[in-house]
């Protein structure tokens, strides 16, 4: 068996993308979609959770809304992963527009009410190849 065959064997490492949303409907939906694009999704409704799951969890991609109900803001929350997790892609998926700087946090924004086909699309992009994994863990 040559490398390129051992390669081939070895099937592509899944993505894995948490989602901090506390609108259960739209968590569940995306979430949904990015399972059936074939990503390993990890969801938090609010903050606080979604900080407990990066503490245990190397994801590649993280998706947030700027203002949730139950704990934690989203602004917060970003700055929080990045300062922690610099090699992740952030993602900021709200109805809400943060002020635009040369210090977001965010690598994009997608407006509410957003295509999640939009969303795969640019992880996608984002990430072509398999060796991309952010050790996104919190420590």
């Amino acid at each position: 068996m040559t490398n390129a065959d051992a390669e081939a064997a070895v099937p592509p490492r899944r993505l894995k993308v948490l989602f901090a949303e506390d609108e259960v409907l739209l968590r569940l939906m995306l979430c949904d979609v990015l399972r059936e694009s074939g990503f390993q999704v990890f969801e938090a409704a609010d903050a606080a959770e979604a900080i407990a799951i990066l503490r245990t969890t190397p994801v590649d991609v993280v998706i947030t809304d700027l203002h949730m109900r139950v704990v934690g803001d989203g602004m917060e929350f970003a700055r929080h992963v990045r300062a922690h997790c610099p090699r992740v892609s952030l993602l900021l998926a709200s109805a809400n527009a943060p002020p635009i700087s040369e210090h977001s946090p965010f690598d994009a924004f997608f407006i509410k009410p957003y295509q999640p086909e939009d969303i795969v699309t640019w992880i996608r992009r984002r990430h072509t190849s398999t060796s991309d994994h952010a050790d996104s863990s919190l420590r």
